[in-house]
Order: structure tokens, then sequence, then C-alpha cells
């Protein structure tokens, strides 16, 4: 049996503490291997993370996909972790998506992501609206990092849950309330919110199950990969 390798390209240092350490804990066990990798700014200057423009994304992910090969031991897949949220507007199908909301926007995204890749080992995903709505699943576990911080994370939860239920995927996309941009207005006075430390944390506590049945998006990613990556 071929081991199989999944490789992640992420957009920050949040989502790659988070392939490196959850997924790679949560999937190790069914048999497949994570291999994250941060996006390239720029070359010249060797920065990473943050996603400037598609072509930049595009051009790291051929590189990607060109440098494995199959053989008789090893199997190689693709897939991607970036935000809606300050997505550029050079993706493919972004006009049309942005005439859509929520799921049915992330999902004509990544239909059009696949389709100008053109690789069928490579399982297009982009989080609903941001990595931070997997943090906002546990915004109690987010007291316990920060917890002089307790009265309004309660607020924001209070919030949260008034607006949109249970389903923190549906968090919005603005500037001003974005998931982490709640995170961060409600621990300011006190903390400075350190995303890759606590994102890695609050969402390794949660746990991958618990956070399959919190986020519909997320969970139909992990099922594609796991039906695929066989």
């Amino acid at each position: 049996m071929r081991t199989v390798k999944l490789h992640v390209l992420c957009e920050g240092q949040t989502e790659l503490r988070f392939a490196s350490k959850v997924l790679t804990t949560y999937w190790i066990e069914k048999g497949i291997i994570v291999l994250p990798q941060l996006l390239i700014t720029s070359r010249k200057k060797n920065a990473r993370g943050g996603i400037l423009s598609y072509q930049q994304a595009k051009r790291d992910l051929n590189f990607m996909i060109r440098g494995t090969q199959d053989n008789e031991q090893e199997v190689h897949y693709f897939t991607s972790m970036f935000d809606l949220y300050a997505l550029p507007e050079d993706f493919p199908g972004f006009a049309e998506a942005s005439a859509l909301k929520d799921y049915s926007q992330v999902a004509k995204l990544e239909e059009a992501f696949g389709k100008d890749v053109n690789c069928y080992k490579f399982i297009p995903y982009i989080q609903l609206h941001e990595f931070e709505a997997l943090v906002l699943c546990d915004i109690d576990g987010l007291k316990d990092s920060y917890p002089n911080a307790s009265e309004k994370l309660d607020k924001l939860k209070e919030v949260i849950i008034s607006r949109y239920g249970d389903n923190m995927e549906l968090v919005d996309n603005s500037v001003e309330t974005a998931p982490s941009k709640r995170i961060i207005k409600a621990l300011k006075d006190k903390y400075h919110y350190d995303k890759p430390k606590t994102g890695t944390e609050i969402t390794d506590k949660i746990g991958i199950d618990t956070l399959r049945a919190k986020c519909q998006h997320f969970n139909e990613w992990l099922t594609k990969i796991e039906n695929t990556c066989k």
C-alpha cells in the first residue's frame, strides 16, 4: 500500500501551524501524511505568507505539483488553505462569485480555482469567511487563554450567537467584523491577539471532529480529501 502525502499550500502562519499540528495529528491516524507549505510573497526577499495576487498562489501551486512524482511507494495530492476574507480580486470566478453569498460564493470560487489549476489531484479550499471562524467555535476557550478579557469575550459570544446561531462560518467578511477583527477588538485593551499560536491552541483543544460538526464547509473539505486520498 502506497503512502499518501497531502501537500497543503497555506496562506499564512496561522494556517501553516494549524496544518502542521492539528491536521497532521488527525490525519496521520488515517494514513495521510500532511506536508504544509507557506505561500512565497517575494522570492528575492525570501518573504513568505499572505496572498498578494492569484498568480502568486497559482505559481506556488504549480511548483508544488511539478516538484512531486508518484511512484510505487507514495502518491501525492494537493490542497489549499486560503481565506475568503481579503481574497485577491484577480482570483478565477471572483466577479461572478461576488454576486453570491456565503456557501454559494466559496463553492463558485473553488470550482473556478480547480478548473484553472487543472490538476485532478488538487482539492481547492477557501475558508468561509476566515480561519478564525474555527476559533470562534470555542469563545470560552479564548477566555482560558485571555482571562482578563472575559467580559468582552462573553459579549462577543452573545452578539455572535444572537446573529449567527451556532454557525461560525457565517460570521461576515467586512474589515470591521470579520472573525479575526472581532477577536482582536475584544482583546485589544488587555492583550495582543497572537493569531498563529492561539489559533492552533484553541482549534487543537476543540478537536477536528467538533470543528467538522460545527463547520459545514470545513467538514466538506476534509470529506473530499478523505474520499480522494486513497
